[in-house]
């Protein structure tokens, strides 16, 4: 499942997009065994429907119990993934778009470049008073 997320091989691994529909998917894909879990009317498995229950825990409220952590801690975890891969693809697609906005400037600003500045720039006009 992991492999085109974050696998140790770079030709393995699809594009950042591609990488957000694929968890989407499997979060998805979790369902199923989830609402099979949650919903089942009976016992799902037969060799867990012993007579010493721990902390007194029926099999069916069990059973729906490890049918929500199924779904919601994956669903959780899976998500969060996402919205940090959203967010790393969002910023460095916005520095790359942006990059000429932001570039750093080699020389190094003086005083005396600003007094420059000042002395050609002509001045600011006072504004009227309304009294």
């Amino acid at each position: 499942m992991w492999l085109p997320v974050c696998g140790p091989f770079k030709e393995f691994q699809i594009t950042p997009m591609a990488k957000m529909i694929y968890l989407f998917l499997n979060s998805v894909v979790a369902t199923v065994p989830a609402g099979w879990l949650t919903f089942a009317e009976g016992v799902v498995y037969k060799h867990y429907n012993i007579p010493t229950r721990v902390w007194g825990v029926s099999v069916s409220n069990d059973q729906q119990i490890a049918g929500a952590i199924m779904k919601l801690g994956g669903s959780i975890f899976l998500w969060t993934i996402i919205v940090a891969m959203f967010f790393k693809h969002f910023v460095k697609t916005f520095r790359d778009e942006n990059k000429d906005d932001y570039d750093k400037v080699e020389t190094i600003l003086t005083t005396a470049d600003i007094e420059r500045a000042f002395q050609a720039s002509p001045p600011v006009e006072e504004p009227k008073s309304i009294n």
